[in-house]
């Protein structure tokens, strides 16, 4: 990612969330209401456990 990129997404994140760092934990309690998780894995899985659930994690 370029420089100005970072810089203008640095810039937008300020803007819309002045009072808290672009940091995953850190945005569950302050945005609690959209706060999102996506799962990798078929079935919800959370950690992969076979060679193909790692290929899986690593195309998607």
């Amino acid at each position: 990612m370029s420089r100005r990129v970072t810089a203008a997404l640095a810039e937008l994140w300020q803007q819309r969330r002045p009072n808290c760092p672009p940091v995953g934990y850190k945005l569950r309690d302050p945005y609690r209401n959209v706060w999102v998780r996506f799962h990798l894995l078929p079935e919800s899985k959370r950690y992969a456990e076979e060679e193909s659930e790692y290929t899986v994690v690593l195309e998607r």
